[in-house]
């Protein structure tokens, strides 16, 4: 795929655009950064950011008007349109792409038919700076706004992952163990000369002698004690027999892990946990060995080093994100809980992430241990272990996951919905059905299109049954479009007769009406893409006028030109 990816945006950076398409590109771009920085600047009410906001509006429709749509792909630092560059800025503080980018966006649409409304919402999201401890990303703020002519792509949705990896290999003895800790050792620099012998009754040094002196002394400062004091651990624990001295040392560096973690020295912490995990898994171990090592392993991680965590992982930037990975990686499934409850108070979105990565990872064969935080009063948590169990993918979690579908926190429930989407059991698709009716739209159009895709049959009669409502002319243009494209995916020829009538019916007093049955029609008919569906078209094309005609028109191309592929393929 990604490959795909990139031999596409390779054919589309070759092609010749034309020089007005870009500049009118730009020019939108332009005001689009002119009216944010006035959104952090002014007040709404103010008439400079009014005039801004007037001017973006009218570059934006004219070019949406010419060219169907605005497409940007997002770099780090850069906007390109059919790969030109229409916009930089390596500030990440002040550059709009690095918000977008850095929040997993790597492509914005902007489709014909946009309303002012929606530019000033989405302008609102990217255009103000938002507090660090605000818990929602770009992402989830637009979703949440429902744009239905805002589209964006995901990393997540290019990438696949493959992950594969073994266990140490224990050596072959305890000798060899110590020679193996020791390799890990960076090598002296150079050796240290033997000095010369004085005679007593000579009192100056030479020049050999005095360099000497300061390369001794500059060594013995570099030395770390902490350095010095892991290897005789690891020295130690290597090739000591003897039980009660064995459990003594084990005790000595779990404490130690303990303390280096509270200080934040985070690299010392991971080298020695990384060394008793190895060492437990020597086989030249005796069982008692083992048995006392693994539990004093587990006190390494406690409520008390999980507040030091947080403490240090919120207010600082000594732990990196690969390193917290690595940690909770080595802590495994004994630290689960714990893992569960850092998860549920670090502030920084980035560790979160983090956490729910090395979650996955430690429980993907037990997902029960996630359930119980599916009913944390914390909805934050809450919804982290619904991505949790939905990345695990279990057929296990579902009926825990859909006692969810009606909680009150729309968050929890996208993910809910989200996670209904991804398991392939057919239990699934009825649970999807319930959020026909939820109270947030964005909600119900996304289970409309899950439904669709999933080529749920079941599901067409309570659809039908939502278009023929009478609240059906209470909703939003673009839900109801929806509502015929799934009506057509999952009806195909079995409704065309429906669609024919609804184009073919005549407003005499209320042409909107008119155009709005004929559009909603040609939006299933497009999903069906038959014989007949072409047919139902032609017919009504003939009696049809002006603009509705051109929509009509417009659809039989697009059939046509579906038909044409398949037939090449």
């Amino acid at each position: 795929m990604a490959e795909i990816a990139a031999e596409q945006k390779e054919n589309i950076e070759q092609q010749e655009v034309p020089k007005e398409e870009v500049s009118s590109a730009a020019e939108v771009i332009q005001a689009m950064m002119k009216t944010s920085k006035a959104f952090k600047m002014y007040l709404s009410n103010n008439p400079l950011l009014h005039r801004f906001l007037e001017e973006l509006k009218t570059k934006m429709g004219s070019h949406l008007a010419k060219y169907s749509e605005l497409k940007l792909d997002i770099d780090q630092f850069e906007l390109r349109y059919k790969g030109k560059t229409v916009y930089e800025n390596r500030d990440p503080k002040d550059s709009l792409a690095f918000k977008m980018y850095s929040d997993g966006i790597r492509s914005l649409i902007f489709s014909e038919g946009m309303e002012d409304r929606e530019i000033s919402d989405f302008l609102e999201i990217v255009g103000k700076d938002r507090p660090s401890d605000i818990d929602d990303d770009i992402v989830t703020l637009l979703w949440m706004k429902d744009l239905p002519h805002v589209t964006y792509i995901l990393a997540e949705d290019y990438l696949e992952f493959d992950t594969a990896g073994a266990g140490p290999t224990a050596p072959a003895s305890q000798q060899e163990n110590i020679k193996g800790v020791y390799k890990a050792i960076p090598p002296v620099s150079e050796a240290v000369p033997t000095p010369t012998l004085i005679h007593q009754n000579i009192l100056s040094l030479n020049e050999d002698e005095i360099s000497w002196l300061k390369k001794a002394r500059d060594l013995d400062e570099k030395r770390n004690p902490l350095d010095e004091v892991v290897q005789i651990l690891y020295s130690i624990l290597s090739v000591e027999k003897d039980f009660a001295v064995f459990g003594e040392f084990v005790d000595i560096t779990v404490n130690l892990i303990g303390n280096l973690i509270h200080s934040g020295d985070i690299h010392h912490a991971l080298s020695l946990i990384r060394f008793l995990r190895e060492l437990s898994g020597n086989e030249l171990l005796s069982s008692y060995h083992k048995d006392r090592l693994s539990k004093a392993m587990e006190g390494t991680i406690s409520a008390d080093i999980i507040k030091d965590l947080e403490g240090i992982i919120d207010t600082s930037d000594k732990v990196k994100p690969e390193s917290l990975k690595e940690l909770l990686l080595l802590f495994g499934k004994t630290a689960i809980k714990q893992s569960c409850e850092l998860l549920g108070i670090v502030q920084k979105m980035e560790m979160r992430k983090v956490i729910v990565d090395a979650l996955v990872e430690i429980g993907k064969d037990t997902p029960e241990v996630f359930f119980p935080y599916l009913t944390d009063s914390r909805w934050y948590l809450a919804r982290n272990a619904v991505i949790i169990l939905r990345r695990i993918g279990s057929p296990a979690s579902l009926e825990p996951v859909s006692r969810l579908i009606y909680h009150k926190e729309p968050r929890i429930r996208k993910e809910v919905l989200l996670y209904l989407a991804a398991i392939p059991d057919v239990k699934a698709r009825a649970y999807i059905l319930k959020f026909l009716h939820d109270d947030v739209g964005a909600l119900r159009i996304h289970a409309l299109k899950a439904l669709a895709d999933s080529k749920f049959h079941g599901a067409l009669k309570p659809i039908f049954e939502i278009a023929t409502s009478k609240e059906f002319d209470e909703k939003d243009i673009a839900e109801k479009k929806v509502v015929f494209e799934a009506l057509g995916e999952l009806g195909s020829d079995e409704v065309v007769p429906i669609f024919k009538d609804m184009m073919m019916k005549r407003y005499w007093f209320n042409k909107a009406k008119e155009k709005e049955s004929v559009i909603l029609a040609v939006s299933g008919l497009r999903k069906i893409k038959t014989d007949a569906a072409l047919n139902a078209l032609e017919e009504a094309g003939n009696i049809k006028k002006d603009e509705i005609k051109a929509v009509i028109t417009q659809a039989m191309r697009f059939i046509s030109a579906e038909k044409a592929k398949v037939l090449t393929k």
